[in-house]
C-alpha cells in the first residue's frame, strides 16, 4: 500500500489512479513519453555534435599550426604557402567546391590592398582578376592591437587560415597582419 499524492489516502501500490480522488500517480517522465523521448535525443545529439566539433577543431588546429616531429622533441612551426591573391580568388570564383576542398584549412600568405577595417578584422575586394567580380577576402584578426597604424588602401601581407566562401566572401580566420 502506499498514500496517494493527491488526497493521501491509502491506495494499493500498483495503483496508476486514486480510486477516492482520481488523482493520476504515475510520475512526470511516465505521463510524457513522447516528450520525454524527444528530449532524450535532443540530448544525445548535443553531446554527440559537440563531441565531433571538437574533434575536428582540434584536428584543424593541429594541422594548421604546428607539425610534431617523432621524436616528440620539439614542435615546429608550419610556415604559411605564399599564394597569389588573384590566382586565389580566382579558383574559388571558377570552382567553389574544389577551391574549398584544396584550400580549406590551410595556412597561406598574400599580398593584397585593404578595404575596409573593423573590429573583426580586414577586408579585401577587387582581388580577382576579372574586372566585375563580387568575390573578397574577409580576414579575421584576434590581436587588434594590429590594426591599429593601418589605413584604407594600403598595401600588406597577411597569413591566415582558410576556411569557407559564403556569398563571395572567403574566410580567413586567425589572420595577422605580417608587414
Amino acid at each position: 500500500m502506499k498514500k496517494c499524492k493527491s488526497c493521501k489516502m491509502e491506495i494499493d501500490s500498483g495503483a496508476t489512479k486514486c480510486p477516492h480522488c482520481q488523482a493520476d500517480q504515475r510520475g512526470w517522465f511516465r505521463k510524457h513519453p513522447i516528450i520525454t523521448i524527444i528530449l532524450i535525443l535532443v540530448v544525445i545529439g548535443i553531446i554527440g555534435s559537440s563531441g565531433s566539433k571538437k574533434e575536428s577543431s582540434d584536428a584543424k588546429l593541429a594541422d594548421s599550426k604546428t607539425e610534431v616531429n617523432t621524436n616528440n622533441v620539439q614542435p615546429t612551426e608550419v610556415l604559411p604557402e605564399k599564394v597569389n591573391v588573384k590566382e586565389f580568388v580566382d579558383e574559388f570564383e571558377e570552382n567553389q567546391v574544389a577551391a574549398e576542398a584544396k584550400w580549406s584549412g590551410k595556412l597561406i600568405e598574400f599580398s593584397a590592398k585593404i578595404s575596409n577595417i573593423t573590429d573583426s578584422g580586414l577586408s579585401f575586394q577587387n582581388v580577382a582578376s576579372k574586372e566585375f567580380s563580387l568575390a573578397q577576402i574577409s580576414c579575421r584578426i584576434e590581436d587588434k592591437q594590429q590594426l591599429l597604424p593601418l589605413k584604407n588602401g594600403q598595401m600588406v601581407i597577411v597569413s591566415g587560415i582558410v576556411g569557407d566562401q559564403t556569398i563571395g566572401v572567403i574566410d580567413i580566420g586567425k589572420c595577422k597582419v605580417i608587414k
